[in-house]
């Protein structure tokens, strides 16, 4: 048997079969080596990197005493920091703001290092802080850079932290309250914050108190109470947050009272104002950013109310999305003690006004935005007042505040329209329209056995200034009220006739006689500030008037003459038209140089029987400054289309009235 000569060689493996196991091993016995390392990594070598990277990230000097770790070998060591030091930011002033003895916190080494590390285990001793925020809101704990944390972002992951010997100190300007406290945090006690200080000038005390955080779920419901006691605002909140140590995200229950609302907003910083005593409760919710009021109730002064809310910040704007009632309500509610005494200086020396001062300027709210449904059961004054409730709605947008769907109702009749005040720019214009409907003369004047009829009116008016009173003074429109289908006491018909005789002889055998008020019509035009009639007209069942003059709306002066003539012949005239003068809120009524009241003098009635007597007889004459002679009669229907017009274009404002039809 032979041996074949050339027999095939053996193919050898190619070299990658043997080389790429090799690289394997060597890839995954570094990963475990390095995995090793990270279980026992030497932390004091990294001192000054932690010290290089917080003072950068902090913008302030941090200095660490030392760094060590517990164990040779663990993938979640105990890691102990000492002899911590954080400085007071530049503009603070001298001194630390953090200062720990001993700090230990659990690491897990492995979310150390995919960037997601979160401390779940801590224990602070000999730690002080010291919480500083200037008048102008800058705070030494927030960043002054952007804000890097959304409002899905989440509390501590803590399940156990314990604080000893630790002392918390604020100084907020802004807020006026300066306190200062021991803080601790045990597994008998829970977290615990007695702190005293001054709050307004005035000694207050906080006190804090939370669940305990010993081997419990981080996402669990924590319990929380803060109270806040002063002589000038009594505070307190308690509920839960959606996790440990959560303060962005919580619910409670709330209770304050204050000699002022704004002593509240000191605290919780919503942009509120001065106003009497306040005392509510409610319940609101924290979500990120924005904050629910579910339910809000109380009182401020002799007013009563209850509400809902919503606040949502975006980017840098506030908007607020408001439900208010009030079984009653008093304006005057809504000034603090200083606010009553400046009107009242005000009033002092300028007198009594009807039109408010009522502050309108929007500067300070121009980062808020929002819609506000309101409504009040009963209005109070302190002088009374003809209307009885109020509701509507104020919007406002980017310093544009429209108060809309505005009812007010008066014993009989009721107030509609809108009014608005644009601060966009410049001083702020405010424009009012409002009609008035259902009313009576005798609701409004209070004695039907002298006049009654049906009121209509429509008051279109826009001007500037900083308050309700300065921007009508200079404002322009129209402003008419109309009254018909009515009765006026005949007495009263004769003077408006200027009929002296008819007068007499009513006066004595029917001083109770009524006649028809066929219309009243006030139609007046406005020109910055003065209301000048477009007509001012009577017509009643026996005499017709004409009116002239002005109102002057800086100083509500009124300077009206009314003349007047009989539908009858007149045996003897009244020599001299009706001036009313004085101001809107103390109007004055002559005749014939004398004054009117309920009842005339008998000195007044006789010069005025010697000066009308005097006339006719030809001894004296009528004074060549009566504005206005008699009209003859008065156009009842046009008139009052005219002044209920909506089109108000067509009126010639600041034109004087003719004389006569």
């Amino acid at each position: 048997m032979s041996i074949p000569e050339n027999l095939p060689s053996t193919a050898r493996p190619p070299r990658w079969r043997w080389l790429l196991p090799r690289i394997a091993l060597a890839v995954l016995a570094s990963l475990a080596l390095f995995v090793v390392a990270l279980g026992a990594v030497p932390v004091g070598l990294m001192r000054g990197l932690v010290e290089e990277r917080l003072s950068v990230a902090l913008k302030t000097h941090v200095q660490v005493g030392a760094i060590t770790r517990d164990g040779v070998f663990s993938y979640t060591p105990i890691v102990s920091v000492r002899d911590v030091r954080i400085a007071q930011p530049a503009w603070a002033g001298a001194g630390d703001f953090v200062r720990v003895g001993t700090a230990r916190v659990r690491v897990p080494v492995f979310a150390l290092l995919f960037g997601t590390f979160r401390p779940d285990r801590v224990t602070i001793d000999g730690a002080r802080i010291v919480l500083i925020r200037d008048a102008d809101g800058r705070a030494n704990w927030q960043p002054e850079g952007p804000k890097s944390r959304t409002a899905d972002s989440t509390g501590l992951s803590l399940s156990d932290l314990a604080v000893t010997n630790t002392q918390i100190v604020l100084r907020d300007a802004k807020r006026s309250l300066m306190i200062a406290g021991p803080l601790s945090v045990d597994s008998t006690h829970g977290l615990r914050l007695s702190a005293t200080g001054s709050f307004l000038n005035s000694p207050v005390t906080l006190d804090l108190t939370g669940g305990r955080i010993t081997g419990i779920d981080p996402a669990a419901p924590y319990p929380f109470a803060a109270t806040l006691a002063s002589p000038v605002l009594h505070m307190t909140a308690t509920g839960q947050m959606n996790g440990v140590l959560d303060t962005r995200h919580f619910t409670a229950a709330i209770a304050a009272q204050a000699p002022t609302l704004k002593n509240i907003d000191r605290i919780i910083e919503a942009g509120l104002f001065g106003t009497q005593a306040v005392a509510v409760t409610g319940t609101i919710r924290h979500n990120g950013r924005d904050w629910y009021v579910d339910r809000i109730g109380g009182r401020i002064g002799r007013s009563r109310f209850t509400g809902v809310a919503t606040v949502h910040k975006i980017n840098q704007r506030t908007a607020i999305d408001a439900r208010l009632h009030a079984t009653h309500f008093d304006f005057d509610d809504l000034a603090d003690a200083n606010g009553q005494a400046a009107s009242a200086q005000r009033q002092a020396a300028i007198g009594p006004r009807v039109i408010p001062p009522t502050r309108i300027n929007l500067s300070k709210l121009w980062k808020t935005d929002g819609t506000i449904r309101f409504s009040a059961d009963h209005l109070l004054a302190k002088g009374g007042t003809v209307f009885r409730s109020l509701s509507g709605t104020l919007s406002l947008d980017h310093r544009l505040l429209t108060a809309s769907n505005i009812v007010a109702t008066l014993a009989n009749g009721r107030m509609t329209g809108t009014a608005r005040v644009d601060h966009r720019s410049g001083l702020p214009k405010l424009s009012l329209d409002l009609r008035l409907a259902g009313l009576t003369l005798e609701g409004l004047i209070g004695q039907p056995e002298i006049v009654g009829g049906q009121v209509r009116g429509h008051i279109v008016l826009s001007g500037q200034g900083d308050t309700v009173r300065e921007a009508l003074s200079h404002a322009s429109g129209k402003a008419a009220m109309v009254a018909t289908q009515g009765h006026v006491k005949r007495l009263v018909a004769d003077v408006l006739g200027q009929n002296l005789s008819g007068a007499v002889i009513h006066a004595i055998e029917g001083p109770s006689q009524q006649v028809p008020l066929r219309c009243l019509v006030a139609n007046f035009s406005a020109t910055d500030g003065v209301l000048v009639p477009h007509p001012l007209g009577i017509d009643t069942g026996s005499s017709v008037g004409r009116g002239a003059g002005r109102i002057v709306l800086d100083g509500e002066r009124i300077e009206v003459t009314l003349a007047g003539t009989s539908k009858s012949r007149a045996l003897l005239r009244i020599a001299d038209p009706i001036r009313i003068g004085g101001t809107l809120s103390a109007p004055t009524v002559s005749v014939a140089g004398a004054g009117t009241t309920d009842k005339p003098t008998p000195g007044a009635l006789l010069k005025v029987f010697g000066r009308s007597l005097g006339q006719a007889l030809g001894i004296t004459r009528t004074p060549p400054d009566i504005p206005i002679p008699p009209p003859a009669s008065f156009g009842c229907a046009s008139a009052v289309a005219t002044a209920l017009a909506l089109n108000t274009k067509k009126e010639r404002p600041g034109k004087p009235d003719r004389p006569f039809l």
